[in-house]
């Protein structure tokens, strides 16, 4: 025969926990503390809005960087990027590039391309999920270069002042 136990709950008293199936517990049940990971521990952000024109074939500074010092060695960083860019090449076609850095590791590359000798320009996003493994404080930068430098070819960023933005979020492991 079961018999019910009244159970009185006072506010305050009751662990941030949850109830796990453990089956070296007599009852099959106990209380474990909740998982850690996936906190947002930090978020820092920027923006930048000082065009910057690159006539080169090498990858050189667009001048859009933020830097973070993360709390723990095993965080996770969320690198979150809009920025401006574009190209212009009086004839034929021309193709940008602008990659992702930490400090001077390269994370991610976009490839952009315009066609017909045109001029163009608009957004690369950038979403990249970095495991820095450190507490010392780390910059993350974006870099930019053009496919070729003839006919005058030049990549642009934060074209006609328009903001650029950069946001990093420190996620706990």
């Amino acid at each position: 025969m079961c018999q019910a136990e009244s159970l009185a709950i006072v506010p305050g008293t009751i662990p941030i926990a949850s109830i796990v199936a453990d089956s070296a517990e007599a009852t099959g049940l106990k209380w474990a503390a909740p998982a850690g990971g996936g906190k947002v521990l930090q978020v820092v952000s920027g923006t930048y809005s000082t065009q910057t024109v690159i006539a080169s074939t090498s990858y050189t500074d667009t001048g859009l960087s933020l830097s973070i010092t993360p709390t723990l060695a095993t965080s996770k960083v969320l690198v979150l990027i809009t920025q401006n860019s574009g190209a212009s090449r009086g004839v034929d076609d021309i193709g940008w590039y602008t990659k992702l850095l930490r400090g001077a590791t390269d994370l991610q590359e976009l490839d952009n391309n315009l066609g017909n000798g045109d001029d163009g320009h608009w957004p690369n996003c950038f979403t990249y999920l970095d495991s820095p493994a450190t507490t010392s404080s780390t910059t993350y930068k974006t870099q930019g270069k053009c496919s070729t430098t003839a006919n005058s070819a030049s990549a642009f960023y934060q074209f006609s002042s328009y903001a650029s933005t950069i946001v990093l979020m420190e996620i706990g492991a």
